[in-house]
């Protein structure tokens, strides 16, 4: 009986930090990462050697504190740098290229308190009025703020429906897996007259645009960028008068007037699309009014001990 050869298979570690980079990312890429996070570890690792050049060496371990404690950056800042690095030589240590990952030390910082996104309706209407609907740009920027604030959809994700997405008659729109952040679709709601918005921005278009082109493009048919969304919404701003208004700050009010109206954070969670309840809680940043409105609603001692009523005056 003939034995079994043993071949010894050594792995070829990447001898530079771009060949681990490319590796890395097309491994990422065939794990299922949306093309925003690739485009994020990419820019943030390039970033990260742009200013320390030699790290890729047994001073990597300095160089990430130092990237690290930057003078004047935030905890989220913080987070995010090593929200790209740490994958990343876990990736190059597993490859060979590190006997153990240099970033594997540090740790994630706890931030301040989140900042609470609560506009007031005047200035959501302020932010309407500012926009208008007198062209197609503006129709659409409308119909997308409406779509954004009555159903708590990420702008990526509303930028990439397409008109067989949504259905007008029911109120609802089908977030796909593959444009969806967690790569899970989900089915989100709107009001009738977000629908009715959104059903005037899709009669308007061209008969010549198929279903590959978005709801919410451009004029000319082509993709509208959330960068381009921002800068528009920047310009919005001055014209009404405000001081700020970001994107997401849409997303923000839906879950703070969708608590406040009753609903709960379970729901809540599967309609922002989280994968876990802990990520759901991040935005329950409630203003003191509200969490003192909800504890006089829940109060056992106050159900026990209700206050009188007030009598009515003589008429």
């Amino acid at each position: 009986m003939k034995s079994t050869a043993i071949i010894d298979i050594r792995r070829n570690a990447p001898r530079t930090w771009e060949d681990c980079l490319s590796r890395f990312l097309a491994w990422r890429k065939a794990q299922g990462a949306a093309p925003r996070r690739l485009e994020g570890y990419n820019t943030m690792i390039c970033l990260f050697f742009r200013r320390f050049p030699t790290a890729w060496s047994a001073t990597c371990r300095e160089c990430i504190s130092s990237f690290l404690s930057q003078d004047g950056i935030a905890p989220t800042t913080h987070n995010v740098r090593l929200k790209s690095l740490r994958p990343f030589f876990e990736f190059a240590t597993r490859e060979g290229a590190f006997t153990e990952s240099p970033a594997a030390e540090f740790k994630y910082k706890r931030g301040e308190s989140p900042r609470i996104i609560d506009h007031p309706v005047e200035d959501l209407k302020k932010m309407l009025d500012a926009i208008g609907t007198d062209t197609f740009t503006t129709l659409r920027d409308t119909a997308l703020f409406l779509f954004s604030l009555d159903s708590g959809i990420r702008p990526t994700e509303a930028l990439q429906l397409r008109p067989s997405d949504i259905d007008i008659h029911l109120r609802r729109a089908v977030i796909r897996a593959t444009t969806a952040k967690t790569r899970t679709g989900r089915t989100v709601y709107f009001s009738e007259r977000t629908a009715g918005m959104v059903d005037r921005l899709i009669q308007v278009r061209p008969e010549e645009w198929d279903n590959a082109v978005p709801v919410f493009c451009t004029c000319y048919g082509e993709e509208f960028s959330p960068h381009t969304w921002t800068v528009q919404l920047r310009r919005y701003v001055q014209k009404a008068g405000l001081k700020r208004f970001f994107a997401y700050d849409l997303r923000h009010q839906f879950t703070i007037q969708y608590l406040r109206n009753g609903g709960d954070v379970f729901t809540l969670q599967r309609n922002m699309g989280h994968s876990t309840l802990s990520m759901t809680e991040k935005y329950l940043a409630l203003s003191d009014e509200d969490v003192r409105r909800g504890h006089e609603k829940a109060s056992p001692v106050a159900a026990m001990f209700p206050a009188p009523r007030k009598r009515m005056g003589k008429l």
